[in-house]
């Protein structure tokens, strides 16, 4: 029987049906949220409770978040596109270039 490599499956993240395992807290946060919040303000839409749509709906936009943004993409990449929507193009750390002297130019044009 042939030896298998084994170490660095344990490295990957634990995944529960299709979510980090580290990220099921929030589900159930936003879920837990999404019902009490209307729950206590007796909210309804007709004569259906609306603590109960709501739930529902916090569970799955939640769900549907945490799966897009973690499952199939490298680590950090929804924190890393987000700053860079944020930051732009411009905004970036110094390069060994950008300390190289060069010659002063003056940007404003010169007033007679």
């Amino acid at each position: 029987m042939r030896f298998r490599p084994v170490r660095p499956n344990i490295y990957l993240p634990v995944v529960r049906f299709g979510v980090v395992v580290a990220d099921w807290k929030y589900i159930l946060g936003a879920t837990l949220a999404g019902y009490l919040i209307p729950f206590f303000f007796r909210l309804k839409i007709g004569v259906v409770p609306l603590w109960f749509v709501s739930a529902i709906g916090t569970a799955a936009l939640s769900y549907a978040f945490f799966r897009y943004t973690k499952i199939g993409r490298r680590s950090y990449w929804f924190q890393h596109s987000t700053r860079a929507l944020l930051d732009g193009s411009i905004a970036r750390r110094t390069l060994p270039g950008d300390r190289v002297h060069r010659p002063f130019k003056l940007w404003l044009p010169k007033v007679k």
